[in-house]
């Protein structure tokens, strides 16, 4: 079902944006996200070859990765590619418009202006990136000033930034102490970033996933031990949270690491919603694999997706509510010492969100606007929404397929498509919560990667919005 309503990532404007019959709602948070991700998810119309290298890395890198990382004795990880085919370029001449350092350091500071933020790469925050580092940070960069401005020789140089850094991972990789060290994969998912930010064709939804599948390698390979850091708890969630979409674009499990770490991270009151939240995700992952390929039949999937949309209530009530119920110790702790009312307050405050009416808000849209306790939470909401939506309608289908063989009466369609709007609205107040609208003074904190992290929400949504008017119509 994801697989085919992302249709290769298409840009959300063009899918939804333009039509003038559109909730006027959706049609503004659409307009918004688009002009600050202007052309990031756009298909060029002309693909302009790459290097043979980087379609050697394509075809042949993750898989190589792969095989070192199941072979844990043996670490010296390589993406496969050559050093110094790299170096060429994907064209002549590119090396002359590389920039200054001065320039550098002023695309670093757009960068971490831009990007970093408690909800996105939150790991780089107060760092200062080494040289290694510094290559994909400066590509992600470029590609993003290079998009706002159209700037086809700004690519040029975001793209040899990109060859350079790739053709450095390749060299951490190789070595059996840097495979395994923070920076590399950063670095790692950094390039992914590059590709979200360079969107040309179906080859960089490809090249995400390779550059996906081998951060996840890289994550086993450094072993659980990882957790037990403030940084490397950090990376993982960052990680985790590609690897979720990734499985849940192609309709396959995530892998079982991922979710079993995920459930044992310690307990966090800024973070463990989300890692719960992940672990429904990883189960919507493996209820969509299921139904792909029919391993277990509808009724077992029925079940399966009852309960999970039982679980999904759940944690919203416990976010929206207690969202420490389940840290009895920390309970204890501080009814103890700061009383029963305290303590309500400050579950209440970790991952809850209101709707206040305040039409002249700039972060409002139709007069509404949401309030988060923490500025990530919106992220996990969003996710949360987005979970539904897939699940209703894994739901209905099944409903459909099956009907009446169920054992139990399934829920009438207009009960899925309740809460489909449902989710909908929200994830068009959360998008304004976040980005405000064009009369704003100072542009919020993360810009462009607040942007990128509501391009899925939304375009969920705009396929909602699609439903309706095939009805209407």
């Amino acid at each position: 079902m994801v697989k085919a309503q992302y249709n290769d990532w298409r840009p959300i404007i063009d899918v939804c944006g333009t039509p003038p019959h559109l909730p006027l709602l959706f049609r503004r948070r659409l307009e918004h996200v688009g002009r600050i991700c202007v052309t990031v998810y756009a298909d060029n119309l002309l693909e302009e070859p790459r290097s043979h290298a980087i379609k050697e890395y394509r075809a042949n890198g993750v898989s190589d990765l792969a095989r070192r990382a199941e072979a844990i004795e043996t670490p010296t990880t390589s993406f496969g590619i050559r050093a110094k085919a790299l170096r060429d370029g994907s064209g002549s001449g590119l090396g002359s418009r590389q920039p200054s350092n001065a320039r550098e350091s002023v695309v670093q500071s757009f960068f971490f202006d831009n990007f970093v933020s408690a909800s996105y790469m939150s790991c780089l925050e107060g760092m200062t990136p080494d040289e290694f580092l510094l290559k994909p940070i400066v590509a992600c960069g470029l590609a993003a000033l290079a998009n706002r401005e159209n700037d086809a020789d700004g690519l040029e140089v975001a793209r040899r930034y990109y060859i350079d850094a790739i053709a450095a991972t390749n060299t951490a990789l190789r070595h059996p102490r840097r495979v395994k060290e923070d920076n590399t994969l950063i670095a790692v998912a950094l390039l992914g970033c590059f590709e979200r930010l360079n969107w040309e064709s179906h080859s960089s939804l490809l090249s995400w996933r390779h550059h996906v599948e081998g951060a996840t390698q890289l994550l086993r390979l450094r072993g659980r031990g990882q957790l037990r850091t403030t940084t490397g708890r950090t990376i993982f969630r960052e990680i985790r949270s590609n690897i979720t979409l990734n499985a849940l674009y192609a309709e396959n499990e995530v892998p079982d690491f991922v979710m079993q770490w995920s459930a044992a991270m310690e307990l966090d009151p800024t973070q463990t919603p989300s890692d719960q939240l992940y672990v429904l995700a990883a189960r919507a992952g493996s209820m969509r694999s299921s139904f792909r390929i029919g391993d277990q039949n509808d009724q077992r999937l029925f079940d399966l997706a009852t309960t999970l949309e039982r679980d999904l209530l759940r944690w919203s009530e416990e976010a929206l509510g207690v969202a420490l119920a389940s840290m009895s110790w920390i309970c204890v702790s501080l009814m103890t010492v700061l009383g029963r009312l305290t303590l309500s307050l400050l579950a209440h405050s970790v991952y809850s969100f209101r709707s206040v009416h305040d039409p002249s808000s700039p972060y409002s849209s139709n007069g509404t606007r949401h309030e988060y306790g923490l500025p990530q939470a919106h992220r996990s909401w969003n996710t949360w929404r987005s979970l539904n939506i897939i699940l209703s309608r894994t739901q209905e289908a099944i409903a459909r397929r099956s009907w009446p063989t169920l054992a139990q009466a399934p829920p009438s369609s207009q009960y899925y498509r309740a809460i489909r709007d449902r989710m909908t609205t929200d994830i068009c107040l959360a998008a304004a919560c976040v980005l405000g609208d064009d009369n704003i003074a100072d542009p919020p904190e993360a810009l462009i990667a607040s942007s990128y992290q509501l391009v899925v929400p939304l375009f969920l949504g705009g396929t909602c919005l699609l439903e309706q008017l095939a009805e209407a119509s």
